[in-house]
C-alpha cells in the first residue's frame, strides 16, 4: 500500500480505490463468521488466518476515507474510536457461535487503520512536523508488523520441528507452552532426578483426567519403527499412565475411543524407559489404518488418581529402519 494509493489525483482513480476495497470488505466480512481454522489445525494457520483482521478493517478505513471529516487528532481518534467499537461488535457477534473473545483481534483490526493513517500522516495534520509525522507513521507501521513478525516466526518454528525429527520434542526449548497442553513446566534443579539434563515435569491432579498433550510435533512418523519415552517417577508408588495418540483423520471425524491408538502403562517408582512398536499405532483405529504422515496429536494422561502426583519426561523419539 503506496502513499501514492490513498492519494488518487482524480475522481476516476477514487472510484476504483473505492470498489476495490469495497469488493474485499464483501469478500472478506464473512469469514469473521463462516470457515476459519479449526482446533485441531496447527498454530500457523491459526497465525495466518489473522492477518485478515488489520487487513479488513484497512480496507474499512480506505473506503470510508474518514479524513474526509476531520484531520489530525480528531482523526486519529475518531478513528480508532469508530474501529474499537466495531472490532468489539464483531467480537461479541462471532461469541454468539460459540467462538471466544480475544482482545488480540480487536488490536489487529487497529493495526490496518493506523497503518492507512499512517501513510497519510502529511495530508492529516494541517501544520506538518516532520519529525512528528514519521514518528506517527514509524509507530503505526511498527504495530502493523507485529502479526506478520509473528507469523513468519511460527513459520520458522514449524520447519525447525520437522528437521527436529527423531526427536518428537526438544527438551532444551525454554518455553514448553508453546508445545504442550497441560500442567508441563521446566524442570528445574534436582526436581527431576537424573533423568535427562533438561526434563519436563508434568503435575498430575486427581481429575477425571490429567496430563499433558504435545499438539505440536512432527506430523510424519513413516519409516520409524519405535516410539521410545523415558519417564522418571518420583514417587513411591505406581501410577498407571495412558499414553494416546492420533491423527488429523481422527481430529476431523467422530473423534472415538476406538479411532486412535490408546495403551496404559505402569510407571514404576524411578526411571521407566518405554518402547512403542508403531505398527501397532498404525493398526490401533478400527476400521482403517492411522495416517502415519500426519500425526497429530501425543498424549499422556492419568485418570481419578487418589492423591496428586507428578512424572518427569527426558526422552520422546522416534527410532527404527531410518537410523
Amino acid at each position: 500500500m503506496s502513499p501514492r494509493f490513498l492519494h488518487p489525483k482524480n475522481t476516476r482513480q477514487r472510484r476504483l480505490i473505492f470498489w476495490l476495497a469495497l469488493a474485499g470488505l464483501f469478500c472478506l466480512f464473512p469469514l469473521f463468521f463462516v470457515g476459519g481454522p479449526v482446533w485441531s489445525d496447527g498454530p500457523l494457520i491459526h497465525a495466518a488466518w489473522n492477518l485478515g483482521h488489520p487487513i479488513f478493517f484497512a480496507l474499512l478505513t480506505i473506503a470510508v476515507r474518514p479524513w474526509r471529516f476531520a484531520s489530525g487528532w480528531q482523526l486519529w481518534a475518531m478513528t480508532t474510536a469508530a474501529m474499537l467499537f466495531l472490532g468489539t461488535g464483531v467480537e461479541l457477534a462471532q461469541s454468539l457461535d460459540n467462538r471466544s473473545v480475544d482482545g488480540r483481534d480487536i488490536l489487529r483490526n487497529l493495526t490496518g487503520p493506523w497503518a492507512v493513517l499512517a501513510l497519510r500522516t502529511w495530508a492529516s495534520f494541517e501544520q506538518p512536523l516532520p519529525f512528528r509525522d514519521w514518528l506517527i507513521r514509524a509507530l503505526a507501521l511498527g504495530f502493523l508488523a507485529i502479526e506478520p513478525i509473528f507469523v513468519s516466526g511460527i513459520a520458522v518454528q514449524q520447519v525447525q520441528i520437522r528437521q527436529g525429527l527423531p526427536s518428537l520434542y526438544d527438551f532444551q526449548h525454554s518455553h514448553p507452552e508453546r508445545f504442550w497442553r497441560g500442567n508441563v513446566s521446566k524442570s528445574t534443579g534436582d526436581d527431576c532426578g537424573s533423568i535427562a539434563k533438561n526434563p519436563l515435569s508434568v503435575a498430575l491432579t486427581t481429575r477425571r483426567y490429567s496430563g499433558a498433550s504435545l499438539d505440536n510435533l512432527p506430523a510424519d512418523w513413516r519409516g520409524y519403527d519405535t516410539l521410545t519415552i523415558s519417564l522418571w517417577n518420583p514417587e513411591n508408588y505406581t501410577i498407571p499412565l495412558t499414553l494416546r495418540i492420533n491423527d488429523l483423520a481422527h481430529e476431523q471425524g467422530r473423534n472415538v475411543y476406538q479411532d486412535r491408538f490408546n495403551r496404559t502403562f505402569q510407571i514404576t517408582p524411578g526411571v521407566n524407559r518405554i518402547q512403542q512398536d508403531l505398527s501397532a499405532v498404525a493398526t490401533a483405529p478400527e476400521d482403517r489404518k492411522m495416517q502415519m504422515n500426519d500425526v497429530r496429536r501425543l498424549m499422556f494422561f492419568t485418570s481419578n488418581l487418589d492423591q496428586p502426583a507428578r512424572l518427569c519426561l527426558g526422552e520422546l523419539k522416534l527410532t527404527g529402519a531410518s537410523q
